[in-house]
């Protein structure tokens, strides 16, 4: 017989033993057991939230519930008392959310007399500039002003009001009391920047702008507003630089292309603007300013046919904008249509006698007004 190889000598150190039938048991109780804890976790803990937000649920109507008793009892008792203030005021905390209007009307009950006026007045500003009242919220927050000059966020709400009727120096006046009071966030200097961008002070943006950019120094609209005042002051390089930074951050901007080809047509460089102007139609190919720009750059070239093609399909959408008359007339006088110049011509006439028709912002005040100052 062959002697067995060394290793299959080798005796094993621990000899191989019978399964305890015991040690089995235990194995399967203990397994069974963490089986049942998962399942308690899992599904008991869901019944004990779900429980919890039901329970929560029937408290929120069990408090609708008593408010709707106690807002039936108001207007029960205001028919009977139509004069009661502290009933206007309580109905009004009661139902703003639900019935603005109907709140409006009983805030407008609470007079001078009663404690807590202005907060009734504050939710007259707070309710119509919700509902988009502004007659209503320009008088709530007139009122506010004059009792709280020092409270920057009645002088902000009223800046941003007066920006959307157009009454640009008194909308740049209380911006600028909002930051002196301490609003010095970088949204209240992008709204005196944007004052000043509507009523055409576009030199004065730079300003306001830069300190926008030191509190929030990654803020794309403020770089791209600091390109558009630099490019409308002259500072072309300035210009240049924050629209290369707006694209580098979105590749997808539009008008930081247009920017650049506006910058480019400035410094003569055509060819380099139309291929800006191109990148920024296939972006949106609808962009009027793009469009318009386009038609622009072609009337510079002499291409008169392109650019009134370009321009001609958008005569009904466009025909009160005096730069889209004046480009197509150009257009037009390019094809050598006399006849179409003419009308245009006329036509930007009445508009511009639109223009001066117009009210300026350097109106009357009423004497509430005055008092606000």
């Amino acid at each position: 017989m062959k002697p067995l190889p060394e290793q299959d000598k080798l005796t094993k150190p621990f000899p191989m033993q019978k399964k305890s039938i015991l040690f089995s048991s235990k194995s399967i109780v203990a397994v069974v057991a963490v089986i049942a804890l998962l399942i308690f976790y899992f599904y008991g803990g869901t019944d004990s939230s779900r429980s919890k937000k039901s329970g929560q649920i029937n408290q929120i109507k069990t408090v609708q519930k008593a408010e709707k008793v106690k807002q039936n009892e108001l207007i029960a008792y205001l028919k009977q008392h139509p004069q009661d203030e502290f009933a206007h005021f309580q109905l009004g905390e009661l139902i703003k959310d639900r019935a603005p209007f109907q709140a409006l009307e009983n805030f407008s009950h609470v007079t001078p007399m009663h404690p807590r006026y202005y907060e009734a007045v504050d939710a007259i500003a707070e309710i119509s500039l919700k509902q988009n009242l502004p007659k209503q919220a320009k008088k709530a927050l007139l009122t506010l002003i004059r009792k709280f000059p020092q409270q920057s966020r009645y002088q902000d709400l009223l800046a941003k009001l007066l920006l959307e009727e157009r009454d640009y120096d008194r909308a740049l006046k209380h911006a600028t009391r909002s930051i002196e009071l301490g609003a010095n966030q970088a949204e209240n200097h992008m709204l005196v920047a944007n004052i000043l961008r509507q009523a055409g002070r576009t030199s004065e943006m730079c300003g306001p702008l830069k300190q926008a950019l030191f509190l929030e120094p990654e803020s794309l609209v403020a770089h791209l507003n600091l390109a558009y005042a630099a490019l409308y002051s002259g500072d072309l390089q300035t210009a240049e630089r924050e629209a290369l930074w707006c694209l580098k951050q979105n590749p997808l901007s539009n008008t930081a292309l247009r920017y650049l080809a506006q910058i480019d047509r400035s410094r003569g460089n055509i060819s380099e603007a139309l291929a800006h102007i191109e990148q920024a139609l296939v972006v949106d190919p609808e962009d009027f300013e793009s469009l318009l720009l386009k038609a622009d750059l072609l009337i510079y070239q002499r291409a008169g046919q392109q650019a009134y093609d370009l321009l001609k399909p958008l005569y009904l959408e466009h025909q009160t904008d005096r730069r889209y008359i004046t480009a197509l007339s150009r257009a037009a006088g390019l094809i050598g249509n006399r006849k179409e110049v003419l009308q245009l011509q006329r036509q930007n006439q009445l508009l511009i006698k639109e223009d001066d028709l117009k009210p300026s912002t350097l109106q009357s005040e009423t004497i509430e007004d005055s008092q606000s100052r």
